[in-house]
Order: structure tokens, then sequence, then C-alpha cells
């Protein structure tokens, strides 16, 4: 017997071959009367219904088959905009105006959520939403574009204007645009004239389930520094300018070291690009400790190594619209935070609101600050975590909000 499809049907979709815990779980939810579909270039490890669609080939690939990878980079810049990524979205295209015009024929409600960045993968957005008028279009902003610094300036200066009115275009047919913390929103609403009640903000969120529960997730006893070493551990890319400034920490780690402390920074994440062994050995030998990337899981228990849990953001316009991915997971863990960060940004205030950490304004004097933060001296302030506030970012709080944000689609898409 032939099996009747849900009546609504939700398409999620990703440029990443490597899923975010963010998209693992909203692919996740279970929905009555929805079917979600996972779209992305490869896919594993996940229960719902997929679909893999690859990009076209690119052609300017031979010349990185003959050496020529650095002619190739720029040749790409300015043969493709916004990037190469279009060379996925063009197949994502034609794959997914059949489905969605045949899932509307079927009288199916039909929403898609695009997860950002990429920020070119809009441009399915814009296509599909030309095509089918009926489809309830969502863009997770996980990173805003042009607001900021680090895509802006990836993008050939004589693409610039040209890049802006296409994401005016976007902001304009998008019917639902989630960011990740108020501020964000609010950049939406003020800079780019997005009407309120299109945007949302979503936080990032923690999942015990991704930690051994045997492991204590309240503040250790130990004063950091008692086996003679302060250990401070990093998630994520240290070195990521202009947004994430690591040279300025690395310098701050060598100076309280050549004052006679003891510090290291355990980096788990990317190695700095184009960074040889002798100068990693170096590194090392200054307190700067890199680890390599590695799975979430195994990312989230290597926290419990650590003495305290750093934050870095440089003082950007974008960096107070910045909620990190990884925030949430540091709370959990119950090892305080030192957020050096813009004193008025999302993170400096989540911080602060949990009472899960200490937050060292980037924009000022804040070496000595950390000096005190990590010895004990000059009377930091004292924690006081609220666990009430940190369970507000628990995906169990959160899932609800995600539940009303396609029960919203459904409804909506019954109205077009």
């Amino acid at each position: 017997m032939k099996q009747t499809p849900a009546p609504n049907v939700i398409y999620v979709v990703t440029g990443h071959t490597d899923l975010n815990d963010r998209v693992k779980k909203v692919v996740d939810l279970a929905l009555v009367d929805s079917e979600i579909v996972l779209i992305a270039p490869n896919i594993e490890g996940v229960a719902c219904k997929t679909l893999t669609v690859k990009p076209y080939t690119n052609p300017t690939g031979i010349l990185r088959v003959a050496g020529l990878s650095r002619i190739k980079r720029a040749v790409d810049r300015y043969l493709f905009f916004p990037s190469t990524r279009v060379l996925y979205v063009r197949p994502l295209v034609k794959v997914l105006k059949k489905r969605i015009a045949r899932d509307l024929e079927q009288g199916r409600t039909v929403s898609m959520l695009i997860c950002v960045p990429p920020h070119d993968m809009c441009l399915l957005g814009l296509a599909l939403k030309s095509h089918s008028p009926g489809l309830f279009w969502i863009t997770d902003w996980q990173d805003l574009w042009s607001y900021d610094e680090n895509y802006y300036q990836r993008i050939p200066r004589v693409y610039r204007t040209r890049l802006l009115g296409l994401e005016k275009r976007i902001f304009g047919a998008c019917d639902l645009n989630i960011t990740t913390n108020a501020y964000a929103k609010a950049v939406l609403e003020e800079e780019f004239r997005v009407p309120a009640n299109r945007v949302i903000a979503i936080p990032h969120h923690f999942s015990s389930d991704d930690l051994n529960q045997q492991r204590p997730i309240t503040p250790v006893e130990s004063k950091p520094g008692d086996n003679g070493t302060v250990k401070i551990g990093f998630l994520g890319t240290l070195f990521k300018p202009p947004r994430v400034p690591g040279n300025v920490v690395c310098e701050a780690i060598r100076e309280l070291n050549a004052s006679g402390l003891n510090v290291q920074l355990h980096v788990r994440g990317l190695y700095p690009k184009d960074t040889s062994a002798d100068a990693l050995a170096r590194m090392r030998a200054d307190g700067l400790i890199f680890h390599g990337p590695t799975n979430h899981e195994e990312s989230l228990q290597s926290l419990f190594s650590y003495d305290f849990l750093l934050l870095l953001l440089a003082d950007l316009p974008n960096s107070r619209a910045v909620m990190s991915i990884k925030l949430p997971h540091y709370m959990l863990t119950g090892r305080p935070i030192i957020a050096i960060v813009p004193e008025r940004s999302a993170v400096a205030d989540a911080v602060r609101r949990t009472g899960t950490g200490y937050v060292v304004p980037i924009e000022g004097d804040w070496r000595g600050q950390l000096k005190n933060i990590i010895t004990g001296q000059g009377e930091p302030p004292m924690l006081r975590r609220d666990a009430r506030l940190i369970e507000a970012y628990s995906w169990d709080n959160l899932l609800s909000e995600w539940k009303a944000v396609f029960a919203r689609a459904a409804t909506q898409s019954l109205r077009n």
C-alpha cells in the first residue's frame, strides 16, 4: 500500500559537508504531520530523509592540477559572483524547482530553511521563491553577510555594490529571518530595514547529551594553577582576522610567561594557515599549543581539562552581533569563561547575565585585567552562576522555538 506523504514538507539546505550541531538538532526534530528533508553536498549520520546534490564541476580546476592554485583562486574570485558556491546553487535550483512544484500540486505546504554561511546559498531562495511564490523561505543567519568584514572584504571591490543590491533583494524576498541574538536582530531591523515581524532570534544551544554524564557540570573547587600551570582552552580558529585577533592574545600569553607565570593556551581547532613546524614549535615554547581539529564530542570533553575557557572577538561592529556557537557549551561545563570581547556585545551580555565568566573589554587596557583573573589577584569579581538563565540555552528549551518557526511556516504557506 502506497504511503501518503506528510501534509507539510520542510527542506533544510546547507552548503557544508560537516553539519554543525545547530543544523543537526533542527533536522532531528520530531514534527507532527511534517517531513524534514536535509539537502547537502554530502550527508552522513542523520535520521531524517536526505537528498544529496553535488555541485557542478569548476572548469578552473585544471589550474590546480597544473600547480597554479594561486592563479586559480584569483580567477575564481572574478569569474564567479558572489563565489564559486554558485556551482552548487545551480544544480540545487534545477532539482528543487521540480520537487517543490510537485509538492505544491499535491496540496502540501512547503517551507525551506537555508543555513548560512555560506551566504550565497540565499541565491537558491531567490530563484525558488520567484518560481514558486507559495514556498515559505526561512534563512538562519548564523553569521551576517556584508555587515561582517570577514565576509565583505573577500568580495572584489568591483562586485561590492552588486553584492549590497543582492543582499537587499534577499531580505525583501525572504519570509522569515532567524538570528542568533538580539544584537543581530536589531542589525537586520535597523541597518537593513527588515520588518520586525520577519526577524526572530534563537540562540545557539548546548545539549547535555553531548557530555559524559559522569562529568561534573558545576564549577571545580580547585584553584586555577594549583598544579603550577594555568591552562586556558579555546575551541575554533584562533587566527581569523579581522574578527578574531589571535595574535594579540598570543602576545599577552608570551608576556605573562616572561613575567614568571606558567600559562598555556590550548587551541582545539585549525592550525594557523601556512605555519611551519618550526613556527608551531616556537609557539609551543611561548605557551601556545595547537591540538588540531577534533569532532564535536571530543572537543567538548576536552574542555574539562582546562582552568579557563577563552572567547575572543575584536572591537568591530559585527563582533557585537556575533553569538559564538561554542559559548553555550562553555557555559555547561562549569569552567569559568574569559570573554575578551567588546564590552557592549551579545557575548558579553550572555556571559554577564548567566554569571559564567569574566568579561574583559577588548577596547580597553585588558592585559592587566587578564593577569588578575588567571592569578586570582586584584580581587576579580566572584562568579555567581545562574542555573535558570544557563538552562535557557538548553536544546530542551529551545526546540519549542524551532517547532514554532515551522508551525508558522505551514500556516503562512496555506495563506499563500
